[in-house]
This record gives structure tokens, sequence and C-alpha cells, in this order.
């Protein structure tokens, strides 16, 4: 069997292709993939590119090459931007094409789609200068999630719900322009510091459905969030909700990706036992991460559907169960207010047949013409009416009040 060429080569220390066909099958898959730089001087630090973009700092290497922070000279307080820097150096016809088209392509998505959706950034230019190739970009002021989602700490259900709804927003507009994102992690959602909203960044693994086709196939993403089909170098737009649901297994475990077991059956990943989930949101995630591409959720407006409908039979079952709570908790009210407006009732009702009984017993025994207890109370509460009463009579028939009280 021949060795290729390709196989291992590493292309402008960013770039590690790795052959996932053997030779001799119907074509050639390659997987581009990022490998970690080694710290060294730029040669672009305060550089200005176009008169325009003043270099200040390296950010790191993304998809497509260095990224680097700039400052923009021509705008009023000179704000800040992004500078993709992809510069060529292997010479190798079969990588380098490739490469650069996937550059290329970065560009024309974030213009076309920067500009209609506020969570994508904004493409500022694109251009060629001494040889070089550069794509300029809005600058996200914010940080990735890869430091909300730690390893070894978990997020709340609450939190991963959030998160999944907030990404499959911005995904469904990506998805609706038949476009594969192809490298969802953290590292590439950004939280923006002004609104907290997620962004969506680094483009430079987009692949845009029926844009390539037969021959050389590269398979780009990272490892642990690319599913099998990605890898064989055919991507689909579940491709990126597999990613997606990685993320939230990962958040809801506190495992990264590469911690996560699976069924040597089915190859579904096993990871339920490791968090504090609901059977609904559960499934949900399963799904997403289905192993056959046909099993998942096909775009991202598909699973988000799943996500809200369930969510909402969810919380209407949650409300019935509150429901029920508030019913018991008012009939058990009632039932103890019943009970104790008994309770003083027979209380009550029990204190007066003592009394009636207590005067009853004290009339019976006591001697005739001789007054009771009773007789006497009547008789105290009556007096000055009875008197008042005589008194008004007699003067009614002429006699004189003073000669009836002073006779």
């Amino acid at each position: 069997m021949s060795q290729n060429p390709l196989v291992r080569k590493k292309l402008r220390s960013r770039f590690e292709t790795v052959k996932l066909l053997e030779s001799g099958s119907s074509s050639n898959t390659y997987l581009l993939r990022g490998s970690i730089r080694k710290k060294h001087p730029h040669s672009l630090a305060r550089k200005t590119l176009r008169n325009r973009f003043e270099i200040v700092k390296h950010l790191g290497s993304g998809g497509s090459g260095d990224t680097y922070l700039a400052i923009d000279l021509d705008l009023p307080g000179r704000p800040h931007c992004v500078v993709k820097h992809f510069q060529p150096k292997d010479s190798n016809p079969a990588i380098l094409p490739i490469a650069k088209s996937l550059f290329d392509r970065e560009a024309e998505v974030l213009y076309q789609l920067g500009n209609d959706h506020d969570q994508i950034p904004r493409l500022f230019a694109h251009f060629n200068e001494d040889g070089d190739f550069y794509l300029v970009q809005e600058f996200i002021d914010g940080h990735a999630l890869a430091q909300e989602i730690v390893p070894g700490q978990r997020l709340s259900e609450n939190a991963v719900l959030n998160l999944l709804k907030e990404i499959l927003e911005v995904l469904s507009f990506v998805h609706q322009n038949n476009i594969i994102h192809r490298d969802i992690k953290p590292q590439n959602l950004m939280r923006r510091h002004s609104d907290q909203k997620i962004v969506l960044i680094d483009f430079g693994s987009i692949k845009k459905i029926g844009a390539l086709g037969a021959g050389l196939t590269i398979a780009v993403g990272t490892p642990g969030y690319m599913p099998s089909e990605q890898a064989k170098g055919k991507p689909r737009l579940c491709s990126d909700i597999y990613a997606l649901g990685i993320i939230g297994i990962q958040a809801l475990t506190g495992l990264i990706p590469e911690q996560l077991q699976e069924d040597p059956n089915t190859g579904e990943v096993l990871w339920r036992d490791q968090a504090q989930v609901s059977n609904v949101l559960a499934d949900i995630l399963d799904t997403m991460v289905r192993d056959r591409f046909s099993q998942r959720y096909q775009s991202a407006s598909e699973a988000l559907q799943a996500l809200n409908s369930n969510l909402v039979l969810s919380k209407s079952s949650e409300d019935d169960v509150i429901k029920q709570n508030v019913d018991n908790t008012y009939s058990l009210t009632y039932k103890n207010f019943i009970l104790l407006l008994g309770i003083g009732l027979g209380v009550t009702t029990s204190l007066m047949v003592l009394v009636l009984i207590y005067t009853l017993v004290n009339t019976g025994t006591s001697p005739p013409n001789q007054p009771t207890q009773l007789n006497n109370f009547i008789q105290k509460l009556l007096e000055p009416q009875l008197a008042n009463v005589n008194v008004n009579g007699l003067v009614r028939y002429g006699v004189n009040r003073a000669t009836i009280e002073n006779p």
C-alpha cells in the first residue's frame, strides 16, 4: 500500500491532514484540523494594512489562519476589529486551493449573514496585500463559552436550556441559508458583554450545501464535536446539531467530549447517569447526538421547535401539578375551617346548656318567694327602664314629676 504524502503532514503549522480513507477507495478524504501553535514573534505586530487597519496584538489561530486584534484608523473613535491572516507557505497543489477556498468562503458568508443577523460578526474588508490574504471582521467584545462550560463543573438544567435555545436561534438563521458551520464548539461561541447574547464566530470551516463537487473531500471540524459523517467529509445540517448536543451534555455533566462513554453496540453517547436532568431535556439531547444522522433533528429549526414544544408540554404539566397542589391546599384549608367552626359551635352550645342547667337547678332549689340569682339579674337590668316608664306614665296623667320624685 502506497503512502500518501499528505498523511500527517503539517500545513503552515495550522492545518494537520489526517488520512481517513485508505488509498484505492473511490475518493480521498482528509481532515483539516487545528494544531497547537508554539509562541513565536509575529511579523504583523504594529503593522498597518491598507493604511487603515493597524495590528495591535496576536489573538490566536482560527480555522483559516492567524487572528489579530487591530484598530480601524478610518472610523471615529478608532474602534477595534479582527484581522484574519492567511499566508500560504505550502505549495502542495492539492491542499492549498482548498484552504484558500475555505478562507474566501468565510468572507462570502460573513458578508452574506453578518449584515442580516446581530449575532454573527460583520465583514469589513477582504483583500490581498503583498501576496498575503486578509479578512477584516467585527470585533466581539466578550468571552468564549469555554469560560462558562468548565471541565468538572455542572451547569443547571435551566442554564443549559437557555443556552441551547439561544444558540439554536442563531444557528437556525445559518441553516436557513443552506450553510453548515462545521465547527460548533464552546470556543466559537462568544457571550457579548454589552447584552449577554451569544455570537457565533469563526466561519472558516463552513460549507455551503452543494458547493463542493466530486473529487477530493475535506473533512473539517474539531474531534469530539464532529459526528461520523462529517469525519468522512460528508457533513449535513444535522452535523451542527450533533456538535451542539455534545455541548449541552458537556455542560450538564462537566465532562469533556473525550470523557463521554459510548455504547459499544449502538455507538450512542452514554451520559444520563452523570447529570441531574429531566427526561424531557435528556430525550432531546439524545436525539441531537444520535450516531445515525437520519435519526437526529435535521436542522436547527427542527431542533428548536422540538425544544420549545417539549418545554411547553413540560411547563403545562408543571402548571397542572401546581394547580392540583393549590386545589388540595384550598380543600384542606376549607376542611380545617369547617372542623374548627364545628368545634367552636360545639363548645359554645355546651357552655350555654351548662349555664341553662345551672340556672334551672338554682331556680328549683330556691325557697318560694325567694328571688333567684337570675331574677335578681333581670330585676337589676330592667329596674331603671321600668321606673322611667312609671314616671312618664304618671306625668302623662297630670301628676307633677317633682311630687312623684319628692313626695
